[in-house]
């Protein structure tokens, strides 16, 4: 745009984590989240996830946002597509407008790399990048390790550390859901996540450019 607290704990989540995902082959599933600026609702996310039995899945998420600062008005829109294969990152496509700024980027696999091109510009990244838009938890040899990240609207990588806090409760519409929370640290965060026993986005929350911002899940759509 994540120190454990106890470690007997936490051998035991990571093991939890070893295990594949637990949603059902061929799955759709549809997730809205509202978007919170400085404490007022500035917005919604919308992430529609199609998890097909031969290990392919496909993600289109949108979001719209708009706030005002002081005298000054921000607005973003943005749509993505990601292709998964096995659980890595195969292909991923952002469009939109940050702000009056045009964005456009695109990602390929390209034999054993990715291929990336933002706005006309090619380059290559690695293979095991996870992608900002957060919406699974990276695989389990990341945990309380440095993780390669990839920011879904600029292109720019990053070698972060993803720690995990704790297992917490988080509410979702008008039920409290069990979470496995996650710090990803340094650049381009921080940023805080919860994940679901899926390993899929329930929260975020990180500040940027002054602005604390809440990306919470309100409802699912099966």
């Amino acid at each position: 745009m994540l120190a454990p607290r106890n470690l007997v704990h936490l051998a035991g989540l990571l093991a939890l984590f070893a295990l594949p995902c637990l949603a059902r082959a061929d799955d759709t599933e549809t997730r809205e989240f509202s978007v919170f600026v400085d404490g007022k609702e500035a917005g919604m996310s919308r992430m529609t996830i199609l998890q097909k039995d031969d290990g392919t899945t496909y993600v289109a998420a949108a979001v719209e946002v708009k706030f005002r600062h002081l005298i000054l008005d921000y607005s973003l829109k943005l749509e993505t597509q990601e292709w998964w294969k096995a659980g890595r990152l195969v292909g991923m496509k952002t469009t939109g407008n940050d702000n009056g700024k045009k964005v456009d980027v695109t990602l390929a696999a390209d034999n054993n790399a990715l291929r990336l091109r933002v706005n006309g510009k090619e380059s290559q990244v690695r293979p095991d990048v996870w992608i900002t838009s957060y919406w699974k938890l990276a695989d389990a040899r990341f945990h309380n390790k440095q993780v390669p990240i990839l920011e879904s609207d600029t292109g720019k990588e990053y070698n972060c550390e993803l720690k995990f806090v704790a297992t917490e409760k988080v509410p979702v519409g008008t039920q409290l859901q069990e979470c496995f929370h996650f710090r990803v640290a340094a650049a381009p965060g921080p940023v805080d996540l919860w994940y679901d026993r899926y390993h899929r986005l329930v929260r975020a929350e990180f500040t940027e450019s002054g602005h604390k911002t809440i990306i919470q899940l309100v409802n699912v759509k099966r």
